[in-house]
């Protein structure tokens, strides 16, 4: 129930970079960019350091304490934050102290459970932050509307709000939570939680558990590398698309904020909805082909957004456009994760795949960092429609090296698909 709370807290804050920046602070998108970038940086070094010294002190909850709790405390310096500079400290200062409870988070349930019940606690773990996620985003809809007349003053008392949540998430861990008497490594059990029913689209990988090192000497091959470094070419084309976006709704379209949040509203609903059925449906037409066809997808219309945001106005049927052709890039989303993980998991043998699992975690991070922190000066700089479309050629290119490299086609595995309905 307490991993419940943070994801609910972490949905009602997702939205929130753009909407604070734009509206509370009256700044732009080149500064939502360069946010978004410096606080996904921050949580790198934190990742390890943390991972790491939970493995040497061999304790898992104190982390997850410390994770919940420092969320609580770092949020509610939002009162306080009144300049871009202070609020990229406040975000920096949230990434550090958060990231304590992501690399022992799973672990700890885990630890807690029976290797053969793995599988299905798993799958739980999986849903209840999917769960958790749409809830938040819905709360952040109900508060924006029943308070509306706060007007935009209301903003930073959503980071209260979830400040609040990640407190009780705090409490229900200290009561409820147990150390383990045993201890797993975390570079053995990547392949259980590499999968994500959401796209985060703002910050690091929150489900990264290993971070490769030099324990494995055995090397990975030549096209499983190049397939690595295709799924980092394709979220930063991903990111450098959908960091602009929702200023590009509030710029253009004069969107709202509780526009903004209907809109990652319907995206974490369509991934969410679509999840189950896309582990599905490779089992018929196999990984490869549906990351080929999933990603040809989203270059079409990443190039038809771009060329309709040269003849946007300011009309509900383009703010409508906008906030549902979001959801349908959360729908597509689950079909382009499952294909690489699956594809991945599968060209890796046993003694490499939780190396491998972890290098892709840390590609697709480095991606994210990249496009973000390219998108607010591209948008701002040059335009959006330039971004848009530029950021479908990148997924092209990434497309390109797949069809050129031509990795294996494979199924996805019934038991995968078991294990995460």
């Amino acid at each position: 129930m307490g991993y419940v709370f943070s994801n609910l807290a972490a949905g009602l804050t997702t939205p929130l970079i753009p909407l604070f920046i734009v509206f509370y602070l009256k700044s732009n998108v080149e500064f939502v960019g360069l946010v978004s970038a410096i606080s996904s940086l921050a949580s790198v070094p934190a990742l390890i350091v943390w991972g790491n010294l939970s493995d040497k002190i061999k304790r898992r909850k104190i982390f997850i304490i410390i994770g919940f709790v420092g969320s609580f405390l770092s949020l509610l310096l939002v009162l306080v934050v009144h300049t871009v500079s202070t609020y990229m400290s406040m975000l920096i200062l949230f990434q550090i102290v958060a990231m304590a409870s992501v690399p022992v988070s799973t672990l700890l349930i885990l630890e807690n459970s029976d290797k053969s019940s793995w599988s299905n606690v798993m799958g739980k773990f999986n849903s209840y932050s999917a769960i958790g996620t749409v809830l938040g985003l819905g709360i952040g809809v109900l508060i924006l509307t029943f308070f509306s007349g706060m007007g935009r003053e209301l903003i930073p008392y959503l980071y209260i709000v979830a400040a609040w949540f990640y407190l009780i998430a705090g409490i229900i861990s200290i009561l409820v939570l147990k150390e383990p008497k045993t201890e797993i490594s975390r570079g053995k059990i990547g392949y259980l939680y590499a999968l994500h029913a959401i796209e985060r689209v703002r910050y690091f990988p929150t489900h990264l558990v290993h971070i490769p090192g030099k324990e494995n000497k055995i090397k990975i091959p030549d096209y499983l590398k190049l397939y690595l470094i295709t799924t980092l070419i394709l979220m930063m084309g991903f990111q450098l698309f959908f960091i602009p976006y929702p200023v590009f709704v509030i710029d253009r379209m004069n969107a709202s904020e509780n526009d903004i949040y209907i809109m990652y509203l319907l995206n974490s609903l369509f991934s969410a909805a679509t999840f189950i059925p896309a582990g599905r449906y490779i089992n018929y037409i196999g990984s490869n082909r549906m990351l080929s066809i999933s990603t040809s997808i989203r270059v079409v219309l990443f190039l038809v957004m771009g060329v309709v945001s040269f003849f946007v106005f300011d009309t509900v049927g383009y703010l409508l456009l906008f906030i549902v052709m979001y959801g349908v890039f959360g729908a597509i989303w689950s079909f382009i994760g499952i294909s690489e993980i699956t594809s991945i998991s599968n060209m890796a043998t046993t003694l490499i795949r939780g190396k491998v699992i972890g290098y892709y975690n840390s590609l697709n991070g480095v991606g994210q960092i990249i496009g973000a922190g390219l998108s607010g000066f591209i948008a701002y700089d040059i335009g959006y429609s330039f971004d848009f479309i530029l950021s479908a050629i990148i997924v092209l290119s990434g497309l390109l090296i797949i069809f050129y490299s031509k990795p294996p086609d494979i199924q996805y595995s019934k038991k995968i698909i078991k294990s995460h309905s």
